[in-house]
């Protein structure tokens, strides 16, 4: 089955990379800007591997899509235990024509998140990208409108935006400097930061690889 969707995938017009083990997915998702997971349940190093791997998946990329393919955990404690992780779909391999699955992989690039359509949710914290509205709990904050790009760029990748990745993006003019940049991530931080002391911080990760977003947990 992997061989059949590799070839379809890229019939399709995508991109596929392939990891064998959760330690190379993990190695892929960091070094790679992917947008969705394929994530089969069964991998090689043991029973809950792939349960192991759609919840580091959550943590570290919360708005990644990740449709879940099993041939093996059919039960419904499985299926459900799967959504609570934080699946974006389930499919038992067999039980249904590729098709469906490619056209459920097409919705989610669309939607490019978690959660009703159109919305993103990391943790305790909601993105929604056509209102340009983070929300935590009760209180709500609205971005402008590149504050809002900005989170959604970020939201549809795995690997961190470097400065130089978000100015190529188109979400700043090309002779922009990375200071300018910088700058305008400083203000979406502060943005954040009146919904919760710190929380722009906290969910606008940065570190030396460049800018990501962390799930907001209590």
């Amino acid at each position: 089955m992997l061989q059949q969707l590799r070839i379809d995938l890229q019939d399709l017009g995508y991109r596929p990379s392939v990891a064998a083990s959760a330690p190379e997915a993990r190695e892929l998702l960091e070094n790679e800007r992917v947008a969705a997971v394929l994530l089969d349940l069964v991998l090689d190093e043991h029973e809950d591997s792939g349960f192991e791997l759609l919840t580091w998946i959550r943590q570290h990329h919360p708005g990644l899509p990740v449709i879940v393919l099993s041939a093996a955990q059919v039960n419904s404690a499985s299926i459900r235990r799967a959504y609570e992780l934080g699946a974006s779909s389930y499919f038992v391999k067999g039980n249904v024509p590729m098709a469906h699955i490619y056209s459920d992989l097409a919705a989610r690039l669309v939607e490019r998140g978690t959660g009703r359509p159109g919305s993103y949710r990391f943790g305790r914290l909601e993105f929604d990208p056509t209102r340009r509205t983070v929300k935590l709990g009760e209180s709500e904050a609205r971005l402008t409108q590149q504050q809002a790009a900005l989170v959604l760029f970020l939201a549809q990748g795995s690997k961190p935006a470097t400065a130089r990745d978000l100015i190529q993006a188109g979400l700043f003019r090309n002779n922009a400097a990375h200071s300018t940049v910088h700058s305008a991530l400083l203000t979406l931080r502060r943005r954040l930061d009146e919904l919760e002391p710190g929380l722009g911080a906290t969910f606008l990760h940065a570190s030396a690889r460049g800018y990501s977003l962390v799930s907001i947990h209590e």
